[in-house]
């Protein structure tokens, strides 16, 4: 019986490098942005067995990835992953609160996020900009060629080429934010998966963090007339950047105001006797309709002053 016990974490361990480098190099091959959930097994895995279980199977998965993919995706996986894995393992295991968790592991994707994509550009030697502007550039192109094929007046193709030029512009203004709430995104999916499958498999005492109850501190209203003046000052002293970091900071804020909008949403669709399906289409319908993201981070900021789900005293 004690072998069996002594025999389970390596088996574990052999499971999870199995099951997550078959998964990654799908994700390489096919669909990059599932990538995003590789830590999870490994988390699970440290937290059944130990943090060394975690670390040493997600060295080796990442070392066995080396022998069929790129060797500089590899590293800069290992770069990116290890430490999501490492502080969301250490904080489930600790029992932090699902707020904690989110904040902690946001914080250290972030830091991640960018330590990989500095290094990425010393490496190859084009910086993570200059790659998304020639990837936008190749793109506009080929929108170009194929406004070309629909025979379209040259007003047409003037006024299309611009507005698809501003918005490939705009999209390289506000990679700073994108980064920021990718960070998040990730953070979010690997603490829910990960804490989900654990609860599953009897770990009653994990927090599994509910979207429903996401709300952002108090004084983030302060806070935030508190950064627009800044702002404001950085324009009035004709800053360098001020624009881009305007434009970056209202999307943020407006991006954390959605949340919390959403969250109130879902919070009374849950209460709702609404079929599982149907909710999720409205869910699904609400997030995919641009117009109704305003309304939505209006709801949100509202929430913040009245409190619609009478949270406050729980969290």
């Amino acid at each position: 019986m004690n072998q069996k016990n002594n025999n389970k974490p390596f088996l574990e361990s052999i499971l999870a490098i199995g099951i997550s480098t078959m998964y990654m190099l799908i994700a390489i091959y096919f669909l990059p942005i599932l990538g995003i959930l590789f830590p999870i097994a490994f988390i699970v895995l440290g937290i059944r067995n130990g943090m060394k279980y975690n670390i040493i199977s997600m060295i080796i998965s990442i070392l066995l990835l080396g022998l069929f993919a790129d060797k500089t995706i590899v590293f800069f996986m290992l770069l990116a992953f290890t430490p999501i894995s490492v502080v969301l393992n250490y904080l489930v295991a600790k029992r932090k609160s699902s707020q904690e968790t989110m904040l902690y592991t946001t914080i250290v994707a972030l830091i991640s996020y960018i330590i990989t994509i500095t290094l990425l550009g010393k490496v190859t030697g084009i910086s993570f900009i200059n790659q998304l502007e020639e990837a936008f550039s190749q793109a506009l192109k080929s929108q170009i060629k194929l406004l070309n094929d629909m025979g379209l007046s040259s007003y047409e193709m003037y006024e299309t080429t611009d507005n698809l030029r501003n918005i490939y512009e705009y999209m390289i203004l506000i990679i700073p934010s994108t980064i920021i709430m990718f960070s998040m995104f990730t953070a979010f999916l690997n603490s829910v998966v990960s804490t989900s499958i654990l609860r599953k498999m009897g770990y009653g005492i994990v927090s599994v963090p509910k979207f429903s109850y996401f709300k952002l501190p108090d004084d983030i209203i302060l806070g935030t007339i508190v950064i627009y003046i800044g702002v404001f000052i950085l324009k009035a002293l004709k800053t360098l950047y001020h624009e881009t970091i305007l434009i970056n900071v209202t999307l943020l804020i407006s991006f954390f105001f959605f949340l919390e909008g959403l969250a109130v949403i879902i919070f009374y669709l849950n209460k709702s006797k609404l079929n599982k399906v149907i909710k999720g289409i409205l869910i699904i319908f609400i997030i995919a309709t641009v117009p109704l993201s305003a309304i939505i981070s209006i709801v949100g900021f509202l929430d913040i002053i009245f409190d619609f789900r009478r949270i406050r005293r729980r969290i």
